[in-house]
């Protein structure tokens, strides 16, 4: 006869044996999970502006916003952003000055020339293949350049700045308003809808929040009335790590305008202010 009780009792021995490996599996998971999150977290800031002029520009000063904070122990306005450490595309270094200035206490990125010319390229035509061609017989594109529009060289080319830059601690993502770098000066002149979706040529993540800003940018040159100035700023904080894949979250801030004609005054350009993407 067939002794149940200890067949019960050897069933429960087994399942708590498995629940024990289970619950040190699961332990030792989470330890090996939180010291690999902890030693790839890691924060930083990007930054990347880029530039168009459709035609030339002539004692050109242009104070373009960028993100800063009040610093407590300093007690001034800090930037994240160092020239020193950009890196350019597209810039005429030798003619062109980029520097930080500081305007009422605000830091913004002073821009300055003489003369800025548009740079404009050809357009590169792809080469057809024909059956049994070897490619490296085919001849080479290349780039065309100059300084002006034409048949030739109709596509404009943008003037790039890019900054990256490692924040000493995490990021506040979700509430980076008085606490983390923004262009500044700003002013808030809307909030955005959480549903997501486009806004105004930028795309929301669904669950995000954010607002619409308002920041100066002080221009003065001169240039024909026909002449075309675009400017696109992008600006993000995000941290990073590493458990069972990269994860992440964020905030960031875009702000584009175009300009026409010469400028100078002080301008307020509408941008947009995303907090609370990603994975917390």
């Amino acid at each position: 006869m067939v002794d149940r009780s200890k067949i019960l009792r050897n069933v429960l021995i087994v399942a708590g044996i498995l629940a024990a490996i289970l619950f040190v599996f699961i332990a030792l998971t989470a330890v090996i999970l939180g010291q690999s999150s902890a030693e790839s977290f890691r924060s930083s800031y990007h930054y990347d502006l880029t530039i168009s002029t459709s035609g030339p520009i002539e004692d050109a000063i242009l104070l373009i916003p960028i993100p800063s904070c009040y610093d407590p122990e300093t007690g001034a306005n800090v930037t994240p952003i160092d020239p020193s450490r950009a890196g350019f595309s597209n810039f005429d270094r030798d003619n062109i000055s980029v520097r930080i200035e500081y305007v009422e206490g605000i830091p913004m990125l002073n821009i300055s020339a003489d003369r800025i010319d548009p740079i404009y390229k050809n357009r590169i035509v792809p080469i057809a293949i024909m059956p049994g061609q070897n490619e490296s017989e085919l001849p080479k594109p290349t780039h065309v350049y100059s300084d002006r529009y034409s048949e030739e060289t109709p596509v404009l080319v943008e003037m790039e700045l890019h900054v990256t830059s490692t924040s000493p601690g995490e990021i506040d993502t979700r509430t980076p308003i008085g606490t983390e770098p923004l262009f500044a000066p700003y002013r808030i002149v809307g909030t955005l809808n959480s549903s997501g979706g486009p806004v105004d040529d930028y795309y929301v993540s669904p669950g995000s929040s954010g607002y619409f800003v308002e920041v100066p940018f002080i221009l003065s040159f001169d240039a024909e009335g026909e002449n075309v100035l675009t400017f696109s700023a992008d600006f993000q904080g995000v941290n990073q790590w590493w458990v069972m894949g990269w994860q992440s979250n964020s905030y960031h801030e875009s702000v584009r305008h175009t300009f026409r004609g010469p400028c100078n005054s002080t301008y307020p350009v509408k941008g947009i202010l995303v907090t609370g993407e990603g994975v917390y």
